[in-house]
C-alpha cells in the first residue's frame, strides 16, 4: 500500500488522518457493543498496536519508493540537461512566433473564423505542458507562462474570432495578443537562462557556488562532523554600504566590485573550503576542519584583506570597501538552518556594533 501511495504521491499525513478516523470508529463500535471493560481494554491495545505496525510498514515502503521516484525524476532532469539548451530555447521561441503568424494568417484568410488555433494545442504549448513544466519545476515564471497561455486561449482568441475586422476593438485585441506573445518570449528566455545558471551550480556574475547545493553540502558536513568528530564553521560576510556603490557609480560598478570581492575571498580560503554567493552583497563560506579560534582568525584575515584591497571600477576609478562578518562554529545541532541563523545573527550584531568587524555567534566557544 505504501508503494501505491508513493506512486500516486498521496501525502502521508492523509494516511495518518485516515488511520485516526478508523481507530475512532472502531473505538465507538467496541464501546457500543458492551464488551467487558478488561476485554475492551485489551481489544483497544491490540487494535492500536496493529494500526501502528501497519502505519510503520506503510511509511517505510512509502519513503523507499518516494526516494526511488525522486531519483527517477532527477535522472530525467539530468537527461534533459544533456540536450542543447541553447538550441531548444531558440526552437521554442521560433515555434511561439510561428503560432502567432498562423493566427494572423487565419484571420487574414477568413473573414469571421469560428475557431482560432489554441496555443496550448500548438507545438510550443504541448512542449511546455509535458516537458518545460518539469524541466523548470519550481521556477516562478512557470506559473506566469501557464497564466499567459490561459489568457490567450480563453480570453483573447475567442474575442478575436468574434470581433469584426472593421471594428477598432479588433486592432486593440491584436495589440493585446502581440503583447502577450512578447511577454511569453521574455518568460521563456528567463526560464532557460535561470535553468542554465541554477543547474550549473555557479553564480553567473561571480562564478562562486550558488545556494542550490548549500543544503546538500551543509548536511554532508554535519554528517561528517557527527561521525568523525570533525569541526567546521560558517562565515557570513556582508560588504558594508554596498548600496552606496550602486547608487553613486551604477550597477556595472557594483557588479565589478562583487566580482573582485569574490576573487579576494577565494584567495583567502583553502581549496577544501566552500564559498557561496549567498545573495546580493552577501557571501557564505564553509570552513572545514577548523576550531572556533581558527575560524575567527580566518574571518579576521578576510576582513583585513577586503579592507585593504583597491576595487577598480569600469571607468578606471578606484574605491575601498569594508566587510562585516558573522562566525558560527558547528555546535552539534543537526539542522543546518540553525547554524545559518546563528551566523546571520552574529553578522547582524557586527553591523549593529559599527561594521568592519567580526562577531562570534552567541554561545559559541
Amino acid at each position: 500500500m505504501g508503494e501505491v501511495h508513493a506512486r500516486i504521491q498521496l501525502p502521508i499525513y492523509l494516511v495518518a488522518r485516515g488511520a485516526r478516523f478508523l481507530k475512532g470508529r472502531l473505538l465507538v463500535t467496541l464501546l457500543r457493543d458492551g464488551l467487558a471493560p478488561e476485554l475492551a481494554e485489551a481489544a483497544l491495545v491490540t487494535i492500536g498496536d496493529l494500526f501502528d505496525l501497519a502505519l510503520e510498514l506503510m511509511a517505510e515502503s512509502y519513503v523507499r519508493d518516494t526516494q526511488r521516484v525522486v531519483r527517477s525524476e532527477e535522472a530525467f532532469r539530468l537527461h534533459a540537461l544533456t540536450q542543447n539548451l541553447q538550441v531548444e530555447r531558440e526552437r521554442q521561441r521560433f515555434l511561439l512566433a510561428s503560432w502567432g503568424q498562423e493566427v494572423l494568417f487565419t484571420l487574414h484568410r477568413e473573414q469571421s473564423p469560428q475557431v482560432l488555433p489554441a496555443l496550448r494545442n500548438a507545438e510550443f504549448g504541448l512542449w511546455f505542458l509535458h516537458k518545460g513544466s518539469n524541466l523548470f519545476d519550481g521556477a516562478p515564471e512557470v506559473e506566469l507562462v501557464h497564466a499567459a497561455l490561459q489568457r490567450i486561449d480563453e480570453v483573447l482568441l475567442p474575442r478575436l474570432a468574434r470581433a469584426n475586422r472593421q471594428d477598432p476593438a479588433h486592432a486593440a485585441l491584436l495589440v493585446d495578443l502581440q503583447s502577450e506573445l512578447d511577454n511569453l518570449q521574455y518568460l521563456v528566455q528567463m526560464l532557460f537562462e535561470r535553468h542554465v545558471e541554477l543547474e550549473s551550480g555557479r553564480d553567473a556574475l561571480t562564478r562562486l557556488l550558488n545556494r542550490r547545493f548549500l543544503p546538500a553540502i551543509l548536511s554532508r558536513e554535519i554528517q561528517l562532523a557527527q561521525r568523525q568528530r570533525l569541526a567546521f564553521a560558517l562565515l557570513l560576510l556582508d560588504l558594508d554600504h554596498f548600496k552606496a556603490v550602486n547608487d553613486r557609480h551604477g550597477h556595472d560598478a557594483g557588479d565589478a566590485v562583487l566580482q573582485q570581492a569574490a576573487g579576494t575571498l577565494l584567495n583567502q580560503v583553502r581549496s577544501s573550503d566552500f564559498v557561496f554567493r549567498y545573495g546580493g552583497e552577501e557571501f557564505l563560506v564553509v570552513l572545514v576542519d577548523v576550531t572556533p579560534e581558527q575560524a575567527l582568525q580566518q574571518a579576521d584575515k578576510i576582513r583585513q584583506r577586503i579592507a585593504t584591497h583597491r576595487y577598480v571600477l569600469p571607468n578606471g576609478a578606484e574605491l575601498s570597501l569594508t566587510a562585516s562578518l558573522g562566525v558560527a562554529p558547528y555546535s552539534g545541532h543537526p539542522d543546518y538552518q540553525y547554524l545559518i541563523n546563528q551566523a546571520d545573527a552574529a553578522l547582524y550584531r557586527a553591523k549593529r556594533e559599527g561594521r568592519n568587524r567580526v562577531c562570534l555567534a552567541a554561545g559559541a566557544t
